[in-house]
């Protein structure tokens, strides 16, 4: 049997989050290749002045133009990365998808009934200002990836999947679908509200009143 127009089209249209895998491989960081620099000088100038009593020469002047240079090159690295996205060390596999009556991780579908408890995470988005902080050089937009879900199953497992956010309203796409898992009693109030960012007494008094309307049909 085929599949008709609008099954298509509203399938084509659903709302999908790229699931994110975290590479273990280790990378050079814009810190670390700074920071090593910087301590390796130092430490070389103790141990040659403190352990090995040797007055300062010429290699200690080499050393110290070397960390005073390598901060200058820290503080041109920060200004530089203060516009550009963090680098995606990973890789993305399948999409997360929630419908009423289930959720969709890559292959695997799980039914709503059979799932006790959801919790979601998605506080991280693409272009974020993120690291901010003095003594980050890296890269200052996230790339977005720092979001998870967590299924609790009936079962007692439970599986925990990351996924990326490339706008910070695009959950409000699955608005029904999340109010749906609630009156359900698959996610708590205050996580769903959170996930909505539904923050202000009166953003919440309106969002429990868009719930009640809901509740009126399961009656």
């Amino acid at each position: 049997m085929g599949v008709s127009g609008n099954a298509k089209s509203d399938a084509e249209n659903m709302q999908k989050f790229s699931i994110y895998t975290k590479s273990n491989k280790f990378y050079w960081s814009a810190e670390t290749i700074t920071y090593s620099i910087i301590f390796f000088c130092c430490g070389v100038m103790l141990f040659k002045q403190k352990v090995l009593n040797i007055e300062e020469n010429l290699i200690d002047k080499i050393f110290m133009w070397l960390v005073v240079s390598t901060f200058m090159f820290g503080a041109i690295l920060k200004f530089y990365n203060m516009g550009r996205f963090e680098p995606i060390r990973g890789e993305f596999k399948g999409y997360l998808s929630f419908e009423k009556d289930k959720i969709t991780v890559c292959n695997e579908i799980y039914p709503i009934e059979k799932i006790r408890k959801i919790k979601i995470s998605n506080d991280d988005y693409s272009g974020k200002l993120v690291n901010i902080s003095k003594g980050n050089l890296g890269p200052a937009l996230s790339n977005g990836t720092r979001n998870f879900i967590i299924i609790y199953f009936e079962s007692g497992e439970s599986k925990r999947h990351q996924f990326e956010l490339i706008n910070s309203v695009d959950f409000q796409k699955v608005r029904q679908e999340l109010i749906n898992y609630y009156l359900l009693g698959k996610i708590d109030f205050d996580e769903v509200a959170n996930v909505l960012g539904e923050k202000s007494r009166s953003e919440v008094a309106e969002f429990k009143a868009d719930i009640e309307k809901e509740r009126m049909h399961y009656r």
